[in-house]
């Protein structure tokens, strides 16, 4: 099978995929944008549209340890080289990439949502979303012994909370809190679900990962 001919269909959903799936859902986006053709271009194949659409999944993020596992995954699951655009910030270009995470949900950060694929794969992929959603968006207060996470798409957090259940992991969503124009949602791993959290998921982030050590050490 040729890579451009892949779609979400017949795509294998693998702990990669669930890693960049949510990595475009918290960190991420889809970007589609319209450039002028290169003269080069267009002397070697002249056309009448002297413009055309271009279609590329970004990754924006500080960590080095997860930008480092974005371009692994990206090269395993799709065979594509991730090009650096900025300081913090990664692209893979192409219109059947962007069409498989847009297919799959991986959309705004109000409306993205987690595919039954997913939903409904093993515990291998749904830990591996769930990880990498946490890596982006999550944060751990040893203060107040919860793992937090404050986004503005209830929907999502409510998927989220049904894959952790999944786990044994237990959960309160509260909410919603107006900031600014925007409204959003918290869901809270309290102590009871901490140490499970712990075992069964955890962190790649390496300031998380400690964060969550301490956490547990104190339980």
């Amino acid at each position: 099978m040729k890579f451009d001919k892949i779609n979400f269909e017949n795509l294998k959903v693998t702990p990669e995929f669930a890693r960049l799936h949510a990595h475009i859902c918290a960190d991420g986006y889809l970007q589609k944008s319209t450039c002028r053709r290169p003269k080069k271009d267009l002397l070697k194949h002249p056309r009448k549209n002297v413009f055309r659409d271009v279609y590329a999944i970004r990754y924006v993020n500080m960590e080095v340890k997860l930008v480092e596992q974005f371009i692994k995954d990206v090269m395993k699951v799709f065979c594509r080289k991730v090009t650096k655009l900025r300081r913090h910030e990664y692209e893979v270009a192409g219109k059947w990439i962007y069409d498989i995470f847009k297919n799959s949900g991986a959309l705004k950060s109000n409306n993205w949502f987690v595919p039954p694929a997913i939903m409904s794969s093993d515990d291998a992929v749904k830990k591996e979303w769930l990880k990498a959603f946490f890596d982006d968006e999550a944060y751990v207060t040893p203060k107040y012994k919860r793992i937090v996470l404050n986004i503005i798409n209830e929907n999502g957090l409510n998927q989220i909370q049904d894959l952790l259940e999944g786990f044994g992991i237990f959960s309160v969503i509260n909410g919603p809190y107006k900031y600014k124009k925007y409204y959003s949602y918290h869901l809270s791993i309290l102590r009871n679900s901490i140490k499970k959290y712990f075992s069964l998921i955890g962190f790649s982030h390496p300031k998380k990962k400690r964060n969550l050590l301490e956490l547990v050490s104190q339980m």
